[in-house]
């Protein structure tokens, strides 16, 4: 117990900056995005060698120049995450975040839909946008129509770091706006998923789970599938669990619209898992999220290992 309580300050102490910095207004996060793009790129050169390989992988018809160029907007995409989390881990106030209107769900009656006709829906979202605002999804609704989603029903899935006390810091950040956030049970570690479903299979839950992670080396549930031209291996955890327990599934689209705003839609996959198949779910959600990356490639995270 001591050490887990050692962590938790630890986290505590950590995080005490991050928040300090937070309650900067986003203007001022965005003044300094630029500068910190420009560190991490061409100073620290961080994973440069992996973004530059993904992206000529990814892009073969694109001229060395048009890649030099897009690797720049990915890492300026990349330092505006950053920063953007920064802000977010601050709002403590549910209010700043709708009011600063960062992010806006264009459909809620088709979660909402979803939701009232399933068991429980499968949200399969990507490294696209910025992931690490998900936690407010309560405030992102302008439309006036009500959504099912709240603190009770809403699962968040993740994949630990190598490091607990950033994984307990990620928490805290990721859960701000939240208001019962050391009550909040609802974030799920990726190898704890199929106990947690099976543990709350009588409730109708909405599981949002990152699904373009590279799966785990140990892992022997991967199924093939092209994506952007490369033959990936593909996690396939969220789609079984889904067929398990005849789920609703859709994809998650984060459109960045402009700086400071991004549009959230969800788009159905199947009504009922039970009735597709592992190899249809997920190739279809790659299928839509190639065709998200291509309209708009800098909006995708370049530093992870996405390919062999």
């Amino acid at each position: 117990m001591l050490i887990f309580a050692l962590m938790s300050i630890s986290a505590q102490i950590s995080h005490a900056p991050l928040r300090l910095i937070g309650r900067m207004p986003l203007k001022a996060h965005y003044a300094n995005a630029r500068f910190l793009a420009w560190l991490i790129g061409d100073v620290i050169r961080y994973r440069r060698d992996v973004v530059s390989f993904n992206l000529a992988r990814c892009f073969p018809e694109k001229t060395t120049r048009e890649l030099k160029e897009l690797r720049k907007e990915a890492y300026r995409h990349f330092a505006d995450i950053v920063v953007e989390s920064f802000w977010f881990g601050a709002c403590r106030d549910p209010r700043r975040l709708h009011d600063a209107r960062i992010v806006e769900i264009a459909n809620p009656e088709v979660i909402s839909a979803l939701f009232e006709s399933s068991p429980s829906v499968a949200v399969l979202y990507s490294h696209c946008g910025n992931w690490e605002l998900y936690g407010g999804i309560e405030s992102y609704n302008y439309s006036g129509t009500p959504m099912p989603i709240t603190e009770q029903n809403f699962s968040v899935v993740y994949k630990r770091t190598n490091s607990k006390t950033t994984d307990e810091v990620l928490r805290m950040n990721r859960f701000a706006p939240l208001k019962d956030r050391d009550g909040y049970n609802g974030y799920v570690e990726t190898r704890d998923l199929i106990r947690y479903a099976f543990t709350h299979k009588a409730e109708k839950r909405i599981y949002n789970i990152n699904t373009d992670q590279r799966p785990y080396q140990d892992s022997g549930a991967n199924i093939p599938v092209r994506f952007l031209g490369q033959d990936t291996q593909t996690m396939t955890g969220a789609a079984a669990i889904a067929r398990k327990f005849g789920m609703a599934v859709c994809y998650l689209r984060m459109e960045r619209k402009e700086r400071g705003h991004y549009i959230m839609e969800y788009v159905p996959i199947c009504a009922n898992a039970a009735e597709s198949t592992v190899e249809a779910i997920m190739t279809r959600y790659y299928e839509l999220l190639e065709d998200d990356i291509r309209k708009d490639p800098a909006n995708y995270l370049w530093t992870h290992k996405r390919f062999k």
